[in-house]
């Protein structure tokens, strides 16, 4: 009994170790790290959408100003708006901005919380904690809080919902189904990527052994999610007259059809290949031109966009470096950062990525020994 107890704050004593050391690199990179133009780009959509919704009542990417200029759109789902929204005052202020950056650290130190119970509860908790500490050290996961961008809302959402499902018992009350649903909607309204995983959840759900009723506990979920989608779907026929924008796929299929992220392997166009290719416009025209590229070239060049689809693509995602931006860790260019600066910063960041590939190597065969009974 002893030895359980000493056990117990052994691992309460290293989990809070770990939650602080992990508080403390996020707080000194949203203070320190000086971001070069910060609001451009999907920061501007971001935070154009989330004044014109708060203040002007209208879901626009537009620059806030006279309301007549202002257009609805979809463009970009309303899950991160809607976040950056709450912070804001009728003027736009840096002191509003640093209180998103301030309040990304502190979900992003959440998530180490919610990553080691989502292990402890399958794993238990020495891998746990090891999880938690690699989470707590990850450069990515620090740096991303000091943009105005939708990584670390989303990543907080992602937890939330695993978190809630690998609590699941037996007989789940439906409140916990209700926002477990929710939840996957949230976190799918943020990345609007994740909506289609509903439908492989509720499949699983009705198989998964464990629960006495499963039937009703993929009702429920699917309620929860349904519930809140339906918001944002019919807003968009009510005002749009469409389902949702496809803009954004047909822009994320276009940048992905070019192996090796070059237009006709020439190097200066590595990682914006469609800016060099003259048949960009031609090609992102609708949903149906880029589907029809994709299969013409997959006629003309199979085995080599067979390797670039099947192999190339995954090595790229899943790489240390940020290829579609500053590169390494970063997003948009920085003028000052302390893992440039300070010595547990550079160390950490070595660390971790001299142990990438590893932990993506561990990470692939997780996935398939996850479906090994």
């Amino acid at each position: 009994m002893q030895s359980n107890i000493f056990s117990n704050r052994l691992i309460v004593f290293i989990l809070a170790a770990i939650v602080i050391i992990g508080l403390e690199f996020r707080l000194h990179s949203v203070i320190s790290t000086v971001v070069n133009h910060p609001i451009r780009a999907d920061a501007r959509d971001y935070l154009a959408y989330a004044y014109n919704i708060k203040y002007l009542y209208t879901y626009s990417r537009n620059p806030p100003g006279n309301t007549d200029t202002l257009s609805p759109d979809a463009l970009r789902s309303p899950g991160y708006p809607l976040f950056v929204s709450l912070f804001l005052d009728k003027r736009i202020s840096s002191k509003a901005v640093f209180h998103v950056l301030v309040t990304q650290a502190l979900l992003s130190t959440l998530v180490i919380l919610l990553t080691y119970a989502v292990f402890f509860t399958i794993l238990g908790a020495p891998i746990a904690l090891l999880a938690a500490l690699l989470t707590a050290l990850s450069p990515h996961l620090i740096t991303v809080n000091v943009y105005l961008l939708s990584e670390t809302w989303f990543c907080f959402l992602l937890m939330s919902f695993l978190w809630i499902l690998s609590k699941l018992k037996s007989e789940p009350h439906p409140i916990i189904l209700l926002c477990l649903g929710a939840t996957l909607a949230a976190a799918s309204l943020t990345r609007p990527w994740l909506q289609y995983f509903i439908f492989l959840l509720i499949p699983l759900l009705l198989f998964f052994r464990s629960l006495s009723q499963p039937r009703r506990v993929s009702i429920y979920v699917a309620v929860g999610f349904f519930t809140i989608m339906s918001l944002w779907i019919i807003r968009n026929i009510v005002t749009l007259g469409i389902l949702t924008d496809s803009s954004l796929i047909v822009g994320t299929l276009h940048h992905g059809i070019y192996p090796d992220l070059m237009y006709e392997h020439r190097p200066e166009s590595f990682g914006f290949p469609y800016r060099f290719d003259p048949r960009s416009s031609e090609i992102s025209a609708s949903l149906h031109s880029v589907l029809t590229e994709i299969v013409r070239r997959f006629k003309e060049m199979p085995i080599e966009h067979l390797q670039w689809y099947l192999l190339g693509k995954p090595v790229t995602l899943f790489s240390w470096n940020i290829i579609q931006g500053m590169g390494d860790v970063f997003i948009y260019p920085v003028i000052r950062t302390p893992y440039h600066e300070l010595a547990h910063f550079k160390v950490s960041h070595e660390i971790m990525r001299f142990i990438h590939l590893p932990l993506v190597i561990f990470s692939v065969i997780g996935s398939f020994i996850a479906w090994v009974q």
